[in-house]
C-alpha cells in the first residue's frame, strides 16, 4: 500500500505517464547514482586524489551492481539508522568492494553533489518527454485550425455570448500559446544540463590543486556544464523549470475547461472522444464525463502547488540549507511527472476531439441573434455617430428582450435603423458570417507562422 497518489500500482498512471515515472522511481535514480559515482572515483585517480587501485575496485564494484528491492532495503535501513541521504547507499556500495575501494567510495562529494547532477540528467530526459508531446498537441491544433477555420460559434466573455468567432479562431489562440511553450523549453535548456560537484560548502577542498579541471572533465563525461559557480544555496534552476511547467500545465487547464464547459449537455458544443469501455457513472448509466477535460485541472493544480514550493527553496541560510533543497526531492519529480502527464493527456484530447460545429451555429443564434449588435451599431455610427449608436442598439436590443423579441426581428422592425440602411445592408448584418471580424485571417496567420516571432 502508498500513500503517495503517483507511486499507487492501481492509481499511479493518473498522475504520470510510465516514462516519465521512470526517470525518478527509486531503482533508476540509484542506478545512476552509483553510475555518476563510478565515473568520479575514475577521473578522482587520475587526477591523484584517491589511489588508483580504489578507482578500479570501485569502478568494477559499481558495475557489477544490479539495483533491485533488496539493495534499496540495505539503503533504506541505513538510512533510518543514520538520517543521513546517502549513508545507506555508501554502506551498501562499501560492502560489495573487494579490496581499498571501500575506503575510498563517494570521496570528497556532498549529498547535493550527486542528487543535483542527476536531477539534471533526470530533467533533461523528462525535457524530451514534454517536448513529444508538447509537438504532439501543437499538430493536433493546427489539424484543428485548418479543419475549422470558417466554423461559426459564439465567443462568450464573462460566461455570456460577446459576437460570433469561429472555432478555428478560438484553437488558434491555443495553438499559439503552445508554440511559445515550446519555445520556452528550449530556452531553459541553455539554462539547465549544470551539474553539481563543489563539495560541502562549495570550495571543491577535497578533490586536490586540479580540482576545476577534474570538475570539467566529470561534467564532460555526463554530458553536462560545469557550473560557473557552487549552487547549493542557489536553487533558480529548479524554481525556474517549476515556473515553466507551472506556465505549461496552466494551458492544458485552460483548454481542457473549455472542452468542460462547452461539453455540458446544454452546450453540447464540444466532445471528449470516450473510451470504448468508459464509465462515466456507476449510479447513472447515460454519462459521459469530461474525464480528461477535468483531470488535467487537477493535474495543473499539483504543478501549480509544487511551484509555488519550490520558490520557498530559493530563501537559503548560508551554504546550504536542507530545510531547503530538501523538498525539491518532493517537488521537482512531482511537479514534472503532473506536467508531463497534463501534456500527455492534452495532446490526446485534442486529437480525438469531437466538435459539433452544427451546435455551434445554433446556439449562437438560439438567443434571437443578440450577439450580432456589435455590426448594427458599427453600421449606424456612420449615420448618428459612435455614442448615441451604442445607446440606441442598447436600448433597443434591452426592449426586444422585455418584450420576448429576437434582435433580429427587432432590427428588422425598426423605423430609425431602415431610415438609415438599406434592407441589403440590414439583411448582411444579420448575417453571422459578416461579423466574424479577421477570425479566418488571424487563423491563416498563426498557421504561417510556425513558431513565434
Amino acid at each position: 500500500m502508498t500513500g503517495w497518489s503517483f507511486g499507487s500500482d492501481i492509481y499511479g498512471g493518473a498522475w504520470a505517464t510510465p516514462e516519465m515515472r521512470a526517470l525518478f522511481d527509486d531503482i533508476p535514480r540509484t542506478q545512476r547514482w552509483i553510475e555518476i559515482l563510478a565515473v568520479l572515483a575514475e577521473l578522482q585517480a587520475e587526477y591523484g586524489v584517491i589511489p588508483r587501485d580504489a578507482a578500479l575496485d570501485i569502478k568494477a564494484s559499481c558495475d557489477a551492481i544490479c539495483v533491485d528491492s533488496e539493495f534499496l532495503a540495505e539503503c533504506r535501513e541505513a538510512y533510518e539508522a543514520t538520517a543521513h541521504s546517502t549513508a545507506g547507499l555508501i554502506a551498501a556500495v562499501e560492502r560489495r568492494c573487494a579490496s581499498s575501494g571501500a575506503e575510498w567510495f563517494y570521496f570528497g562529494a556532498t549529498v547535493q553533489d550527486i542528487a543535483d547532477t542527476w536531477l539534471m540528467l533526470a530533467l533533461r530526459s523528462a525535457r524530451r518527454l514534454l517536448i513529444t508531446d508538447v509537438e504532439r498537441a501543437i499538430a493536433a491544433c493546427e489539424t484543428l485550425c485548418r479543419r475549422h477555420r470558417n466554423a461559426i460559434m459564439a465567443g462568450r466573455t464573462h460566461g455570456q455570448q460577446g459576437l460570433p468567432i469561429t472555432f478555428g479562431f478560438k484553437v488558434a489562440g491555443w495553438l499559439a500559446e503552445l508554440r511559445r511553450h515550446r519555445v520556452r523549453i528550449d530556452e531553459i535548456a541553455a539554462r539547465m544540463d549544470v551539474g553539481q560537484l563543489c563539495g560541502g560548502v562549495g570550495s571543491l577542498s577535497a578533490f586536490g590543486p586540479e580540482a576545476l579541471i577534474l570538475q570539467q572533465r566529470f561534467f564532460e563525461r555526463l554530458g553536462l556544464r560545469a557550473p560557473d559557480m557552487s549552487w547549493t544555496a542557489s536553487r533558480d534552476l529548479y524554481a525556474e523549470w517549476a515556473q515553466l511547467l507551472a506556465l505549461i500545465s496552466a494551458t492544458a487547464d485552460r483548454i481542457g475547461h473549455e472542452v468542460y464547459n462547452l461539453q455540458r449537455d446544454e452546450i453540447g458544443e464540444l466532445r471528449e472522444a470516450s473510451l470504448a469501455e468508459g464509465v462515466g457513472s456507476i449510479t447513472m448509466p447515460h454519462k459521459r464525463n469530461p474525464e480528461t477535460s477535468e483531470h488535467l485541472g487537477a493535474l495543473a493544480r499539483i504543478v501549480r502547488a509544487n511551484a509555488s514550493l519550490l520558490l520557498e527553496s530559493l530563501v537559503h541560510d548560508h551554504e546550504r540549507d536542507g530545510r531547503s533543497w530538501k523538498v525539491e526531492w518532493h517537488a521537482v519529480p512531482e511537479a514534472t511527472m503532473a506536467a508531463g502527464k497534463a501534456l500527455f493527456a492534452l495532446a490526446g484530447l485534442l486529437e480525438n476531439l469531437e466538435v459539433d460545429t452544427t451546435r455551434m451555429r445554433a446556439n449562437l443564434m438560439a438567443n434571437g441573434g443578440f450577439a450580432l449588435s456589435e455590426g448594427v451599431m458599427v453600421a449606424l455610427a456612420g449615420h448618428i455617430g459612435k455614442q448615441a449608436g451604442h445607446r440606441f442598439v442598447m436600448s433597443l436590443a434591452a426592449a426586444a428582450r422585455r418584450e420576448g423579441r429576437s434582435f433580429i426581428d427587432a432590427v428588422g422592425d425598426n423605423e430609425t435603423i431602415r431610415a438609415h440602411l438599406s434592407r441589403e445592408e440590414i439583411a448582411r448584418l444579420l448575417d453571422p458570417a459578416a461579423q466574424i471580424g479577421q477570425c479566418a485571417a488571424l487563423v491563416d496567420s498563426v498557421l504561417a507562422r510556425r513558431a513565434p516571432p
